[in-house]
C-alpha cells in the first residue's frame, strides 16, 4: 500500500473517531447518565456516510467501436471487426481464437462505467491513489468519435473488490467495483479462447473413432472404440487395448468422452517455439491423448505439473493443473493450463475404468458352454424359446439341469474379475481349465487358466494374455460345475 496513503487512512481514522466522541459528549452532557440506546442509535445514523453513485459513462456495448488498454501485463487494441457487429479483432492475438463472451464483456464494462462512491472530488495528489503507476489506462472510443480516457489505480485498503479510478482531465477520483475493470487489468492472454475442444450437443457427437492414450513411463497404450458387436450392451464403446474389455460407464465416462468440452484455466504461451514447449515439459510429456474419427483428429499433449502450494509457498504433493497444448483445433497454438480434474488420463488405469465383465454374451444367445479341464470335460447345451425370448431347456453331459440354478451359474461366470491387467504369457503346463461360450449366431468368448501362485491364477481371454485373477475364483467355479450338474445350490460368492 502507498505510504502516503496509510498515513491518511490512519489519521482519518483518528479523527473520525474523536469527532464522533466530541459529538456524543455535545449532545449528551459529561455527565448525563440518562442517555437512552435509542439516542445513540440515532446519532450513528446521522453520522452514517452514503455512498455516492455515479454512471460515469452512460453508452451502450454496441456503440463502441474500440478499447484500448495498456496494463502492467500487456498493452493491446480491440477494435470492432468489420465482419459483423457481435465480434471483435485483437492485432496482438492475430491468428488465434478468442473468446468472445470476454470480448463483449469489456466492451459492456467500458461503455457503461459505473462508481460504487465518490472517494475525492479536486484530488491535489493523485499518486496516493496509485494512479502515478496505474494498474491500467484504457480508452474506449465510440462510433460517434468520442473518445475517453481512464486510469486504474491501486485496489482500495479495504477490500479487492474495488479499484480506484479517475478519469483524464479529471481530478475526481471514484471507487468502482473490479467487476468493472478487471478486464482492463488482465493480460491480453485473458482474451482466448479457453475451450479447446467444443463440446458438442447431446444429439450432436460425431461417430466415436478412437481414443488413444499414452502415457510416460507406461510400456502400452489405452485404446477406445465403439462397441461395434451386437453384444455391446454393457458400455457404447470398449477397449481394445492393452486387452480387450467392456467399460463402466460410470467411472469411465470423463475417460471417453472428456476431450470434448475440455475447457483451460489460462493460457500461458502463445505461439510458442521449442523451448518453450522444453521448458513446460510437452518435450517429453505426461502423457499424449489422441481422439481421432470422420472429420476430427485431436492430439493433446500434457507436460509438467503444476503442484499446489502450502502456506509457505512450497510444492504439496497435491497437483493442481498441467500445461498442455492441442492440435487439430484451429487458433489454439498456445500453452494452457488445465486443471488436473480436467485430465484423468495421467492417473486413471484401466483397471480403473474396465467394469467387472470380462467376458459378455447374453445367456439367451448362448448355445453351447464346453468346460475342459486335463481330466474331464463338461459340455453344456441351452434351448431357446422364441416366443419366451428365454432359455428354454439345457443339459449338462446329457442331464437336465435346473434354468433357475443355470443362470446364477452363468451370472457367476460372466463376472470373472478384471481387476488386474496381466500380460506375461504363462507355462503352457500350468494350464488349469479352459471355458468356451459359444453364441447361436457363431460368436462368443474362450477363457484360460494358468496356475502363477497359490493365490494368483492367469486367464487369457480369446487367446491372448490379459488378466490375473484370485485363485479362489477358480476354486468356487470348479464347486459351481459339480453343484450344477448335482442340482445343489450355486455359490455367488468367493
Amino acid at each position: 500500500m502507498n505510504s502516503k496513503l496509510k498515513g491518511i487512512i490512519v489519521i482519518g481514522v483518528m479523527a473520525a473517531s474523536l469527532g464522533g466522541m466530541l459529538l456524543f459528549l455535545e449532545m449528551s452532557g459529561s455527565n448525563d447518565e440518562s442517555s437512552s440506546a435509542d439516542e445513540s442509535s440515532s446519532t450513528a445514523v446521522i453520522n452514517k456516510k452514503e455512498n455516492v453513485k455515479t454512471q460515469i459513462v452512460d453508452r451502450s456495448a454496441d456503440e463502441v467501436d474500440s478499447v484500448f488498454v495498456e496494463n502492467k501485463n500487456s498493452t493491446f487494441t480491440m477494435v470492432r471487426s468489420k465482419s459483423g457487429k457481435s465480434t471483435w479483432e485483437i492485432a496482438e492475438l492475430s491468428g488465434l481464437s478468442l473468446s468472445l463472451s470476454e470480448e463483449n464483456s469489456l466492451a459492456d464494462c467500458a461503455a457503461t462505467l459505473r462508481s460504487f462512491d465518490t472517494v475525492e472530488e479536486g484530488a491535489n495528489d493523485l499518486s496516493k491513489y496509485g494512479f502515478d503507476e496505474p494498474s491500467s489506462e484504457f480508452t474506449v472510443t465510440f462510433n460517434d468519435g468520442e473518445a475517453r480516457t481512464f486510469y486504474v489505480g491501486d485496489n482500495l485498503p479495504s477490500s479487492d473488490r474495488y479499484y480506484y479510478l479517475h478519469e483524464e482531465g479529471s481530478n475526481t477520483v471514484y471507487q468502482v467495483l473490479s467487476t468493472y475493470v478487471s478486464y482492463m487489468v488482465e493480460e491480453k492472454e485473458a482474451y482466448i479462447n479457453k475451450v479447446l475442444i467444443s463440446q458438442p450437443g447431446q444429439d450432436a457427437y460425431p461417430d466415436y473413432g478412437e481414443l488413444r492414450v499414452s502415457r510416460k513411463g507406461v510400456d502400452y497404450d489405452v485404446v477406445l472404440e465403439n462397441d461395434t458387436s451386437e453384444e455391446g450392451a454393457v458400455s457404447a464403446q470398449v477397449m481394445t487395448s492393452p486387452v480387450f474389455g467392456y467399460l463402466n460407464i460410470s467411472n469411465s465416462t470423463s475417460y471417453s468422452h472428456g476431450m470434448w468440452g475440455l475447457t483451460a484455466a489460462s493460457t500461458v504461451v502463445t505461439f510458442p517455439d521449442e523451448a518453450a514447449l522444453k521448458e513446460y515439459g510437452l518435450d517429453d510429456p505426461e502423457a499424449v491423448v489422441t481422439l481421432a474419427g470422420e472429420g476430427y483428429d485431436y492430439k493433446l499433449t500434457i507436460g509438467n505439473p503444476v503442484h499446489v502450494k502450502d502456506e509457505n509457498g512450497e510444492d504439496m504433493d497435491e497437483i493442481a493443473s498441467y500445461y498442455c497444448t492441442i492440435e487439430g483445433v484451429n487458433g489454439m497454438d498456445c500453452i494452457f493450463l488445465v486443471n488436473a480434474t480436467s485430465l484423468p488420463w495421467v492417473t486413471q488405469t484401466p483397471e480403473d475404468i474396465l467394469s467387472s465383465l470380462m467376458t459378455f454374451n447374453y445367456i439367451k444367445d448362448v448355445g453351447e458352454i464346453i468346460i475342459t479341464k486335463p481330466e474331464r470335460t463338461d459340455d453344456i447345451t441351452l434351448v431357446y424359446d422364441n416366443e419366451a425370448e428365454d432359455v428354454a431347456s439345457a443339459e449338462m453331459n446329457g442331464k437336465s439341469l435346473d434354468i433357475t440354478s443355470l443362470k446364477t451359474f452363468y451370472e457367476f461366470f460372466i463376472t470373472c474379475p478384471t481387476d488386474e491387467l496381466y500380460f506375461t504369457d504363462p507355462d503352457e503346463d500350468a494350464f488349469i481349465m479352459k471355458i468356451e461360450v459359444k453364441r447361436y449366431d457363431g460368436g462368443g468368448d474362450t477363457l484360460e487358466f494358468y496356475s502363477d501362485t497359490g493365490r494368483r491364477t492367469i486367464v487369457k481371454l480369446n487367446g491372448k494374455t490379459s488378466y490375473r485373477i484370485e485363485s479362489k475364483w477358480i476354486t468356487q467355479f470348479e464347486k459351481n460345475v459339480t453343484a450344477l450338474e448335482e442340482g445343489k445350490k450355486i455359490g455367488e460368492s468367493y
